[in-house]
């Protein structure tokens, strides 16, 4: 919007438009006591005129003034009326109607926008413009969302879509062989978020919340099981979140487990380290030769290449 329209946006997106103010609306907002509207201006230009008729319901929108995107939300729907324009702007050119919703203040700075859609050069918006599928497509493939790359930038935790989308991503992955680390910069950080709340999840519930070498299945008073997904090639070298990388333990067994007390033979029975004279060897040398509970589903059972990583960089025999 340019300087002249700024006050305006204040007035009926801002602010939302108190329609009981009226005393005749147009039939699309009967019935409503307050929305918030914008709307633009048909033109020549096929490319805006084409934004302005491709928009609909849904949609992610931002404002942009000054060089600067000021505000954001989401398209509730999209209508054409000319006595719209007159009694909210007086202008009745600006026949092309939006309400929007989920309204916010909070958004990232231009940079950032360029940044995530792959444009190039400098970031300027030149009129009303709707970003291309494919790019949309690559934000979606990165974040499960428009919202969630663009609304919850400064998030600290990934979104549910972002977390469904990364579950997808690892369990499809099992159809592959398994890599033992992960690419250096594969992932953006928050994408990494989202991958390792998947891997969390997928290892859990293969498992059924309960500790492969234990078989405790507890759960805090409000129902929460204990139980955690460890990494069985570590985090701490770039281990892969691949399910087949995962394993379920208990808090106690998680810490030997990730400590080298213990590691996994080839047939997935337990080894515990020789150590006799350490607290605690006693109590977990009575899991020595015993099979660790698998996940019924043979697919999510530990890969042979992640076990035996475990077992070198602990220290044991090899052991197939």
């Amino acid at each position: 919007m340019n300087d002249a329209w700024r006050d305006e946006f204040r007035r009926s997106v801002e602010s939302p438009v108190n329609l009981t103010a009226y005393e005749d609306v147009p039939p699309q907002l009967e019935g409503l006591t307050e929305r918030r509207i914008w709307g633009t201006t048909e033109t020549d230009a096929s490319k805006k005129q084409t934004a302005i008729d491709q928009m609909t319901s849904g949609d992610s929108v931002l404002f942009y003034h000054d060089g600067e995107f000021i505000a954001g939300g989401r398209v509730q729907c999209t209508f054409e009326n000319s006595d719209v324009g007159r009694l909210l702007w007086n202008e009745p050119r600006s026949r092309h109607i939006f309400t929007i919703e989920d309204f916010t203040t909070d958004v990232p700075a231009i940079e950032h926008i360029w940044n995530l859609l792959g444009y190039k050069g400098r970031p300027v918006v030149q009129g009303f413009t709707r970003v291309a599928d494919q790019r949309v497509a690559g934000l979606v493939d990165d974040s499960g969302s428009v919202e969630a790359a663009i609304f919850d930038e400064g998030s600290d935790e990934p979104s549910e879509a972002e977390i469904e989308n990364a579950r997808t991503e690892l369990k499809q992955a099992i159809a592959d062989e398994p890599r033992l680390t992960e690419a250096e910069d594969e992932f953006t950080e928050r994408r990494q978020r989202a991958r390792d709340a998947a891997f969390a999840r997928l290892v859990k519930e293969a498992y059924d919340d309960t500790c492969a070498m234990c078989g405790q299945s507890r759960e805090t008073p409000d129902g929460r099981p204990e139980v955690e997904a460890a990494h069985i090639y570590p985090k701490e070298q770039n281990g892969r979140d691949d399910i087949r990388n995962g394993i379920a333990l208990c808090r106690l067994h998680h810490w030997a487990f990730d400590s080298g007390w213990l590691s996994l033979a080839d047939d997935y029975t337990i080894l515990v380290r020789d150590c006799p004279g350490r607290n605690g060897y006693h109590e977990f040398k009575q899991l020595e030769g015993k099979r660790v509970r698998l996940p019924s589903d043979e697919r999510f059972r530990p890969d042979q290449r992640f076990t035996a990583k475990h077992r070198e960089l602990h220290g044991f025999k090899n052991s197939s």
